[in-house]
């Protein structure tokens, strides 16, 4: 009780510090513009004249970062963040450091989520991961596990000033025994603001730009969470303290290893979840099913899951492939509703009889993009434009009456909705939306195939218009059409590059930016839209290997 009442007071204080230095350290600069390439930019001064970074905020693990910690620290895959309060989402987003600072509930979860997790880790693999021989020394064995696992937890060397009360802290334990004292040190650490904050430290700033390049062990974390989403392994450790990362080839040969790992494939889940707001899934109910709504949904999310990882790291895996790939990862409960086969176990890559191109047709997206009981044009359109264009669509009046029309077994959707273009305070946004909304009518509220609806054949022509590149604009007929165009369309490519710029570095672009954004585009575009050049180009960056220079406070 002593500990997790010191524990409280102390990591709220210091996690409250914390936060208020994050808070100063992203502070708003002049937002990038969203008009143009995927969002275009205000150069604050050349490129060329030494690195630009942008702001560096410290920033709080989330939920996701956290049980990939225990798991790969503790080899504990029981998820303990889920008890953690939500994050709160920007942008879709759940990385952003300064939407997510501490307070005592989250504290207060810290806390107790710490205490299970090292009881746990002492009572059942301790010799796995503080192994001490009958009769050594137990001091020496905890010393040993500390520098081991410290090195790991805080992403770099333990101090002196550190690995001391941590050590007195195991000797109280250990006066019980010697899991007791290996549990204390576990449960100290993971409340440690060390450990619950990504911190880079402060350096002296280059005399000619005022940017401080970040050491090797900084590097290593921003390497490790960007490319995994936990904490390095001793392979990124060792390069660190042997001084092999100390350079921009450096961090793209540890990059390059890093994705070879599966745990890269979890940090492309993570972003397809935020990207494309999978989270609104759970819980979500279609007509048109018998199946279990959860059973529904978890399939879904798999399925998109599964498309997204072979985009991502199948030989082929591109850009354009994201956008025009024919697969339907299908299992057997969502192979009856799509016309595949079902197979025996688990997932299938399946071609359906009825045409599928990309993202914009994959079921869950569909189903994601739709009301209860039928399709969803507007906020389909509004989806492509914002999530896939980087186009801010604005809101509609406060005093406007956005329900569904009711389904009409007499109308398709079209004629439903086609009052929003024939009303003229609705007109100007809805030329913008449903011209694109529309081109999905073929695929119902579950992302079936359809060739008429009540009885009437579907219309899925559209029309893009103004999102500012020729090649892009202009009419078209259904979704393999548009998919085609968003696979070659370079305002599309540096969109995506932008959202990830955005999860990954954890805050909106800002004017600094422009520089660290550019190069990820850049590089992007030259590699032929490689997605795992696009992950390798996040961490060559001015943002990635500098940060600004702050006066103290």
């Amino acid at each position: 009780m002593l500990l997790r009442t010191w524990g409280i007071s102390v990591a709220l204080l210091s996690l409250s510090a914390l936060g208020c230095e994050a808070e100063r350290a992203s502070a708003p600069e002049a937002p990038m513009g969203t008009a143009g390439s995927g969002g275009s930019v205000t150069e604050p001064q050349s490129c060329d004249l030494g690195p630009v970074p942008g702001v560096a905020p410290l920033r709080p693990l989330t939920r996701f970062q956290y049980d990939n910690i225990v798991r790969d620290l503790l080899g504990d895959t029981s998820a303990p963040a889920r008890a953690f309060p939500p994050e709160n989402e920007v942008d879709g987003y759940r990385t952003y450091a300064a939407a997510n600072q501490a307070n005592p509930l989250l504290v207060e979860s810290y806390l107790t989520v710490a205490e299970s997790v090292s009881a746990r880790a002492a009572a059942t693999r301790l010799a796995d991961i503080a192994p001490c021989a009958e009769g050594a020394d137990a001091m020496a064995c905890a010393e040993q596990f500390l520098d081991g696992f410290g090195a790991r937890a805080f992403r770099r060397p333990l101090t002196e000033g550190e690995r001391q009360p941590l050590l007195g802290l195991f000797a109280s334990g250990n006066a019980q025994s010697y899991a007791r004292g290996i549990e204390l040190l576990i449960q100290a650490m993971l409340q440690s603001p060390q450990f619950l904050y990504r911190v880079d430290a402060l350096r002296a700033p280059t005399e000619a730009t005022g940017a401080i390049p970040l050491g090797s062990y900084e590097l290593a974390g921003r390497l490790s969470f960007t490319l995994w989403g936990s904490v390095p392994d001793q392979e990124l450790l060792t390069a660190a303290a042997n001084g092999q990362l100390a350079t921009a080839a450096d961090v793209e040969r540890e990059a390059r290893r890093l994705l070879q790992d599966p745990r890269s494939r979890q940090i492309v889940r993570d972003f397809g979840e935020q990207w494309l707001n999978l989270s609104r899934l759970d819980g979500l109910a279609r007509d048109g099913t018998n199946l279990d709504v959860n059973v529904l949904n978890d399939s879904l999310r798999e399925s998109l899951a599964r498309y997204l990882d072979d985009a991502y790291f199948s030989q082929q895996g591109s850009f354009a492939k994201l956008f025009t790939g024919q697969d339907v990862w299908l299992n057997a409960a969502l192979a009856p509703l799509y016309g595949g086969q079902a197979p025996e176990s688990g997932f299938v890559a399946q071609v359906l009889p009825d045409p599928r191109a990309g993202l914009l047709t994959q079921p869950a997206l569909l189903t994601l993009l739709s009301h209860s009981n039928q399709t969803a044009p507007v906020i389909r359109g509004v989806f492509v434009r914002e999530r896939f264009l980087c186009s801010t669509v604005p809101p509609p009046p406060a005093d406007l009456n956005t329900v569904p029309p009711d389904p009409d077994p007499n109308a398709t959707t079209r004629e439903r909705f086609r009052q929003h273009t024939e009303q003229e305070s609705c007109a100007g946004c809805h030329k913008l939306i449903d011209g694109v909304g529309f081109g999905f009518e073929r695929y119902d509220q579950l992302g079936r195939y359809r060739a008429e609806e009540n009885g009437f054949p579907v219309d899925d022509s559209g029309e893009l218009v103004a999102t500012g590149e020729a090649g892009l604009d202009g009419p078209y007929n259904g979704l393999v059409e548009l998919s085609a165009r968003l696979a070659q369309s370079a305002r599309a490519r540096d969109c995506l590059a932008t959202n990830w710029y955005r999860y990954s570095y954890g805050r909106q672009e800002q004017a600094a930016d422009s520089c660290s954004l550019a190069q990820v585009r850049t590089r992007f575009a030259e590699s032929g839209g490689d997605l795992k050049e696009l992950l390798v180009a996040l961490t060559q960056t001015d943002s990635f290997l500098y940060r600004p220079a702050m006066e103290a406070p």
